[in-house]
């Protein structure tokens, strides 16, 4: 038991790491593009004067749920239960296509469908069960995800090669999966297979020779309860709702 929790420790210590050494890196071939540019050699002039242009991006989302704990968890709380359920971060990955629409000079409509694949871990610390083998159980909720966002497009003017922006929209989802943890009947999980997020960000266009790439930080949060309720798992009674949450790092290629 006392190896497992460890074990799970550091590899949630590995995942953050990781996802910021990314940002980080992203920044820094940011600042040499930068440096390596003159200021007078515009490249690809005239590209977001386009009506419509296409791309692809990969992302590596940082995710997890937020968990909203049930009237029957707070009463065993009340009565001097010392148990505890709580959310733990863990990395996905999703990829997918642009198409980005001309509003107007400062203003793009872009619809960017993909595929996601995300594996969501709750922590359960001493939840009576029947089920039960260790003080401290993780269960994970594994997603594969079709999703649709829709979002707008905010660019401040052209300087030189590059082009910061603020985006927004929405994100329509629907689960592939099974959408459970697969564990026995009284520690089973299940969430909705639809699922709808508020999504916003900031980022920088850079206009190389042949294509235009964008780093892209975005904050996701998901408005509908994805729980499903089974009466007869003690997990699923001790929470009342579940929504997910994504910081994610986007690399646009266009």
């Amino acid at each position: 038991m006392a190896f497992t929790h460890i074990w799970h420790k550091l590899d949630l210590h590995r995942q953050k790491i990781t996802f910021c050494g990314l940002f980080i890196l992203g920044l820094l071939l940011c600042g040499t593009a930068q440096a390596q540019q003159k200021v007078n050699a515009l490249n690809k002039p005239g590209y977001d004067e386009r009506p419509v242009h296409y791309g692809f991006y990969l992302s590596l989302p940082l995710t997890k749920y937020n968990v909203h704990h049930s009237q029957e968890y707070v009463d065993r709380i009340a009565q001097g239960s010392d148990e505890a359920i709580n959310p733990k971060n863990s990395l996905g990955f999703y990829t997918g296509l642009v198409l980005n629409v001309r509003l107007a000079d400062y203003l793009d409509a872009r619809f960017v469908p993909g595929v996601g694949f995300y594996s969501r871990t709750l922590e359960f610390t001493r939840v009576p069960t029947v089920e039960e083998t260790e003080d401290v159980m993780f269960e994970t909720i594994s997603n594969t995800m079709i999703e649709l966002p829709v979002l707008l497009k905010y660019k401040s003017k052209r300087r030189s090669n590059y082009r910061p922006y603020i985006v927004a929209g929405v994100k329509p989802g629907i689960d592939l999966g099974k959408g459970t943890n697969g564990a026995k009947v009284d520690n089973n999980l299940e969430v909705e297979k639809f699922d709808l997020a508020l999504e916003y960000g900031i980022g920088v266009d850079i206009f190389y020779p042949y294509f235009k790439f964008a780093p892209e930080l975005r904050f996701s949060h998901g408005l509908m309860n994805q729980h499903k309720l089974l009466s007869n798992s003690t997990y699923s009674r001790s929470i009342d709702k579940l929504t997910h949450h994504n910081v994610s790092l986007i690399l646009f290629f266009e």
